[in-house]
């Protein structure tokens, strides 16, 4: 058995998802729209009403990832248009980071974004991100010259990156 696994969040989970995101938030305050002060004030209804729609609605899904069992990392996704979903929220805890555990993420939101015919993954990552944008473009994540500033954060800029989901390059 893999001691890596994904899995989209269960509903009674919510507390789970608190957690991861609230780490996710202290840890990387500098690549999410979100900030530790705003999530952590959220009540536990939010929470799992979040937790409700991400694990039954089909145009959204939260992907909670596990390292021999403790959770380790998240992701968000969700379908704006038929062929174009976004994937939001991605962390892996910094411990875990070398065990490929993001690419898993990345693979089960593929999947899932799959499952409805989207042929285009989308996401945001900071700038200044080193990592993250390494990551990305590790795994065939391309940077497009489109640029916003983080909602958390004006003075830094984030980058619209895009994976191409059809077929031919995506096994």
């Amino acid at each position: 058995m893999s001691t890596l696994t994904v899995s989209r969040i269960q509903p009674e989970q919510w507390e789970m998802l608190k957690d991861v995101r609230l780490r996710a938030l202290s840890d990387a305050p500098y690549a999410f729209g979100t900030t530790f002060e705003e999530a952590k004030k959220r009540p536990s209804s939010r929470w799992q009403s979040d937790a409700l729609d991400h694990a039954t609605q089909p145009g959204r899904a939260y992907f909670l990832a596990y390292a021999k069992g403790i959770p380790s990392g998240m992701a968000g996704c969700y379908r704006p248009e038929l062929d174009t979903a976004h994937l939001t929220a991605m962390w892996v805890a910094p411990e875990v980071r070398p065990t490929n555990l993001g690419v898993h993420i990345v693979n089960a939101a593929v999947k899932w974004a799959q499952s409805y015919g989207t042929t285009t993954l989308e996401a945001w990552v900071s700038e200044d991100n080193v990592g993250a944008r390494a990551f990305y473009q590790k795994i065939g994540f391309k940077e497009t010259k489109e640029t916003e500033p983080l909602r958390s954060n004006p003075k830094i800029q984030s980058i619209l990156i895009r994976l191409n989901l059809t077929p031919e390059n995506r096994g």
